[in-house]
């Protein structure tokens, strides 16, 4: 390490100038215009695997429902979360910021743990076969998997700063609860 590095870490030490370990902004000094914070950071990291998931499931549903307006909705949902993933992967990145989220669930107590589907619950849709059975157990699945992102996107409008990350909340907020609203009517 260079000295004036060195040297520049031990002042600002000293100057009781936090650094987060999860975003290494500084907690005391405003952040930077078109910055962000660690909240940001959390949606992004916990909303990529919930996208993921949801991916997924719309994948199998595109596949295997019943009904034509099922698969539509599934096609949509998949098309949408995708590009949605790709931007939030990109914002992580330009940030240096790790993609995955703190896999200690401990890490994730304060803001209601980790969002997405349970993994053998989604086992549980893998295993369905086509046809109607296959319908309901997808649009239960997703109406919660649904109402998981709206959860997470609440937090990110409240806490967050990044008005790119906060306007994407607002988005799934918004798409979110119409696609809840959407299933409704076809169970």
């Amino acid at each position: 390490m260079k000295a004036w590095l060195l040297a520049l870490l031990f002042v600002l030490a000293g100057c009781g100038v936090g650094v987060t370990e999860t975003t290494g902004v500084s907690i005391s000094a405003p952040p930077p215009p078109g910055g962000f914070n660690d909240t940001d950071v959390m949606f992004l990291q916990m909303a990529v695997p919930q996208h993921e998931q949801g991916i997924e499931m719309a994948r199998l549903a595109e596949k295997r429902a019943d009904r034509k307006e099922v698969r539509d909705l599934a096609t949509a949902i998949r098309l949408t979360q995708a590009d949605e993933v790709e931007a939030m992967k990109k914002w992580l990145v330009a940030w240096e910021q790790p993609i995955a989220p703190d896999l200690d669930p401990n890490a994730h107590t304060a803001h209601g743990g980790m969002h997405g589907t349970d993994p053998a619950v989604l086992q549980m849709l893998r295993d369905t076969p086509a046809g109607p059975e296959f319908d309901n157990r997808f649009l239960n699945l997703l109406t919660g998997h649904q109402h998981g992102a709206v959860e997470l996107a609440r937090m990110e409008e409240k806490d967050g700063l990044n008005s790119d990350t906060r306007a994407l909340a607002t988005r799934i907020v918004q798409s979110r609860t119409a696609q809840i609203q959407q299933i409704g009517t076809y169970l």
